[in-house]
Protein backbone atom coordinates (compact mmCIF):
# COMPACT_ATOMS: atom_id res chain seq x y z
CA UNK A 1 0.00 0.00 0.00
CA UNK A 2 1.16 3.51 -0.77
CA UNK A 3 2.26 5.71 2.09
CA UNK A 4 -0.03 8.43 3.36
CA UNK A 5 1.02 11.68 1.63
CA UNK A 6 3.50 13.77 3.57
CA UNK A 7 1.97 16.33 5.90
CA UNK A 8 -1.05 14.18 6.81
CA UNK A 9 -1.77 12.04 9.84
CA UNK A 10 -4.42 9.39 10.30
CA UNK A 11 -6.06 7.66 13.20
CA UNK A 12 -9.24 5.96 14.28
CA UNK A 13 -12.22 8.34 14.40
CA UNK A 14 -13.20 9.63 17.84
CA UNK A 15 -16.23 11.46 19.23
CA UNK A 16 -14.41 14.79 19.05
CA UNK A 17 -14.00 14.32 15.27
CA UNK A 18 -17.76 14.14 14.67
CA UNK A 19 -18.50 17.90 14.32
CA UNK A 20 -15.78 18.26 11.67
CA UNK A 21 -16.93 15.06 9.93
CA UNK A 22 -20.50 16.39 9.83
CA UNK A 23 -19.32 19.73 8.38
CA UNK A 24 -17.33 17.97 5.64
CA UNK A 25 -20.25 15.62 5.03
CA UNK A 26 -22.52 18.61 4.36
CA UNK A 27 -20.06 19.88 1.74
CA UNK A 28 -19.38 16.50 0.13
CA UNK A 29 -22.87 15.00 -0.20
CA UNK A 30 -26.24 16.33 -1.40
CA UNK A 31 -27.98 14.23 1.28
CA UNK A 32 -25.61 14.35 4.25
CA UNK A 33 -25.92 12.22 7.34
CA UNK A 34 -26.81 14.30 10.39
CA UNK A 35 -24.18 14.63 13.09
CA UNK A 36 -26.04 12.35 15.51
CA UNK A 37 -25.67 9.39 13.12
CA UNK A 38 -21.91 9.72 13.27
CA UNK A 39 -22.06 9.93 17.04
CA UNK A 40 -23.89 6.60 17.10
CA UNK A 41 -21.25 5.05 14.81
CA UNK A 42 -18.09 6.15 16.62
CA UNK A 43 -16.72 3.67 19.15
CA UNK A 44 -19.25 0.96 18.24
CA UNK A 45 -18.11 -2.65 17.76
CA UNK A 46 -17.75 -4.11 14.28
CA UNK A 47 -16.82 -0.75 12.78
CA UNK A 48 -13.81 0.54 10.87
CA UNK A 49 -13.41 4.33 10.87
CA UNK A 50 -10.50 6.52 9.94
CA UNK A 51 -9.92 10.24 9.75
CA UNK A 52 -7.06 12.07 8.08
CA UNK A 53 -5.94 15.48 9.31
CA UNK A 54 -3.56 17.91 7.65
CA UNK A 55 -0.52 19.44 9.36
CA UNK A 56 -2.74 22.15 10.90
CA UNK A 57 -5.03 19.55 12.46
CA UNK A 58 -7.89 20.24 10.04
CA UNK A 59 -9.96 17.27 8.88
CA UNK A 60 -8.96 16.41 5.31
CA UNK A 61 -10.80 13.12 4.74
CA UNK A 62 -12.69 10.33 6.47
CA UNK A 63 -14.02 6.82 5.97
CA UNK A 64 -16.74 5.06 7.97
CA UNK A 65 -17.47 1.36 7.46
CA UNK A 66 -19.20 -1.45 9.31
CA UNK A 67 -19.00 -5.21 9.21
CA UNK A 68 -21.98 -7.06 7.81
CA UNK A 69 -21.24 -10.72 8.45
CA UNK A 70 -18.08 -11.28 6.35
CA UNK A 71 -18.17 -8.09 4.25
CA UNK A 72 -16.88 -4.67 5.20
CA UNK A 73 -19.54 -2.19 4.07
CA UNK A 74 -18.11 1.21 3.16
CA UNK A 75 -20.77 3.61 4.43
CA UNK A 76 -19.08 6.94 3.78
CA UNK A 77 -15.83 8.17 2.33
CA UNK A 78 -15.13 11.82 1.61
CA UNK A 79 -12.27 14.22 1.00
CA UNK A 80 -12.35 17.94 1.66
CA UNK A 81 -12.35 19.94 -1.60
CA UNK A 82 -9.15 21.63 -0.35
CA UNK A 83 -7.38 18.26 -0.28
CA UNK A 84 -8.80 16.50 -3.37
CA UNK A 85 -6.44 14.90 -5.85
CA UNK A 86 -3.83 13.90 -3.27
CA UNK A 87 -4.82 10.25 -2.97
CA UNK A 88 -6.48 10.49 0.44
CA UNK A 89 -9.66 8.60 -0.54
CA UNK A 90 -7.56 5.95 -2.27
CA UNK A 91 -5.43 5.60 0.84
CA UNK A 92 -8.51 5.25 3.07
CA UNK A 93 -10.08 2.64 0.79
CA UNK A 94 -6.83 0.67 0.68
CA UNK A 95 -6.64 0.85 4.46
CA UNK A 96 -10.19 -0.56 4.66
CA UNK A 97 -9.22 -3.35 2.25
CA UNK A 98 -6.24 -4.24 4.44
CA UNK A 99 -8.49 -4.30 7.51
CA UNK A 100 -10.92 -6.63 5.73
CA UNK A 101 -8.05 -8.93 4.76
CA UNK A 102 -6.67 -8.95 8.32
CA UNK A 103 -10.10 -9.92 9.63
CA UNK A 104 -10.63 -12.67 7.07
CA UNK A 105 -13.37 -10.81 5.21
CA UNK A 106 -14.81 -12.07 1.95
CA UNK A 107 -14.88 -8.60 0.42
CA UNK A 108 -15.89 -4.95 0.61
CA UNK A 109 -19.18 -3.52 -0.60
CA UNK A 110 -20.42 0.02 -1.18
CA UNK A 111 -23.06 2.08 -2.95
CA UNK A 112 -22.32 4.94 -5.32
CA UNK A 113 -24.46 7.33 -7.33
CA UNK A 114 -24.19 6.72 -11.09
CA UNK A 115 -23.85 10.51 -11.41
CA UNK A 116 -20.74 10.47 -9.20
CA UNK A 117 -18.47 9.48 -12.07
CA UNK A 118 -15.26 10.41 -10.26
CA UNK A 119 -16.01 8.09 -7.32
CA UNK A 120 -17.26 5.33 -9.62
CA UNK A 121 -14.02 5.43 -11.62
CA UNK A 122 -11.93 5.42 -8.42
CA UNK A 123 -13.73 2.31 -7.18
CA UNK A 124 -13.31 0.60 -10.55
CA UNK A 125 -9.59 1.45 -10.57
CA UNK A 126 -9.29 -0.17 -7.12
CA UNK A 127 -10.91 -3.37 -8.42
CA UNK A 128 -14.54 -2.94 -7.40
CA UNK A 129 -17.12 -4.34 -9.82
CA UNK A 130 -20.77 -3.39 -10.18
CA UNK A 131 -22.94 -6.23 -8.87
CA UNK A 132 -26.35 -4.58 -8.71
CA UNK A 133 -28.50 -1.52 -8.44
CA UNK A 134 -30.63 -0.19 -5.59
CA UNK A 135 -33.53 1.62 -7.24
CA UNK A 136 -34.44 5.08 -5.91
CA UNK A 137 -31.90 4.61 -3.11
CA UNK A 138 -31.02 8.25 -2.55
CA UNK A 139 -33.34 10.94 -1.19
CA UNK A 140 -33.63 12.62 -4.61
CA UNK A 141 -34.76 9.32 -6.19
CA UNK A 142 -31.43 8.53 -7.85
CA UNK A 143 -30.46 4.87 -7.98
CA UNK A 144 -27.33 3.52 -6.34
CA UNK A 145 -24.88 1.20 -8.02
CA UNK A 146 -23.76 -1.58 -5.68
CA UNK A 147 -20.06 -2.31 -6.07
CA UNK A 148 -18.07 -5.16 -4.59
CA UNK A 149 -14.38 -5.89 -4.15
CA UNK A 150 -13.80 -9.61 -3.71
CA UNK A 151 -10.84 -10.53 -1.54
CA UNK A 152 -8.71 -13.57 -2.13
CA UNK A 153 -9.20 -16.23 0.54
CA UNK A 154 -6.18 -16.80 2.72
CA UNK A 155 -4.54 -20.18 2.34
CA UNK A 156 -4.72 -22.24 5.50
CA UNK A 157 -1.47 -23.90 6.58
Amino acid sequence: MAALPEGYVTRKARREDVPAVARLEAVAFPDPWPEHLYLTEVEQPLRFQRVIHDADGTLAAYLFACWQVDELHILKVATSPLHEGRGLATWLLEEAREEAERCGGRGLILEVRPSNRRAFLLYRRLGYVTIGRRYRYYSNGEDALVMFLKLQPHATP
